[in-house]
């Protein structure tokens, strides 16, 4: 759909069962969509074409995609309990983070940096569980949903985590104190090397504490919650690199 005009611009088809969900990368070039039909297919934005399916890895439906931050993962969930990584490149399954369970896993997020997956799960067990990407580890779960969680989503700094659950709630969750913040990666804004620039943003941020309006956690270099003098020695180490 174009957005400013509310036309529809293109249709997609191809899946012959519902479509459960869809997700952008971040670049906006490819978009990911999941099918109870069981596969996921990724489709060429511009040429509205399907260039590739990855299929014969959930034994049923899909129902959640999502793409990591730096677009090269695609997080699927199937009714079957499983949550499979795939390589966007080369389209191969990477990892399985969640097999065998009992429930249905109904809906996956990444975290702003990456570093983390959430899945939410179905009745009986209603919960949501945060996973270490690197190590494939759970690594909190999070009880306290009446009923199946249909989404969950990560907020902008990755603090807080919302789940909304056919029990009519929305919950939000501090997620802070289950993840360890990335240390010595001062490169603040992205731009592969650490000087003045990642300097004045450090600075912004420098004696605020978790909990406070504005606190990034990137900055917390060494995770105690506060942005300080430590933070800082952390950050002067890389300087210039």
């Amino acid at each position: 759909w174009d957005v400013a005009t509310r036309q529809n611009i293109a249709t997609l088809t191809g899946h012959t069962w519902e479509v459960s969900s869809v997700s952008f990368s971040p670049n906006g070039i490819i978009l990911a969509s999941g099918s109870y039909d069981g596969t996921v297919r990724l489709w060429d934005v511009v040429t509205r074409r399907n260039i590739a399916t990855l299929t014969m890895e959930h034994r049923n439906g899909v129902w959640s995609v999502s793409f990591s931050p730096d677009g090269r993962t695609l997080a699927s969930v199937s009714m079957s309990g499983t949550v499979r990584l795939w390589d966007v490149a080369t389209r191969r399954n990477i990892a399985t983070v969640l097999t065998g369970r009992t429930d249905w896993v109904s809906s996956v997020s990444f975290s702003p940096d990456g570093n983390t997956l959430a899945s939410g799960s179905t009745s009986p067990n209603n919960k949501v569980q945060l996973w270490d990407v690197a190590t494939r580890q759970n690594i909190a779960t999070l009880t306290g949903h009446m009923g199946s969680i249909s989404s969950v989503s990560f907020s902008p700094d990755g603090n807080t985590l919302a789940s909304g659950s056919s029990d009519g709630t929305v919950k939000l969750w501090d997620i802070s104190p289950y993840i360890t913040p990335t240390t010595l990666t001062p490169d603040f804004n992205g731009d592969g090397k650490v000087d003045f620039a990642d300097f004045l943003l450090f600075t912004a941020q420098f004696e605020l504490r978790r909990g406070d309006a504005g606190f990034d956690a990137r900055f917390d270099l060494n995770g105690d919650g506060t942005i300080g003098f430590v933070d800082f020695l952390l950050f002067s180490r890389a300087f210039g690199t």
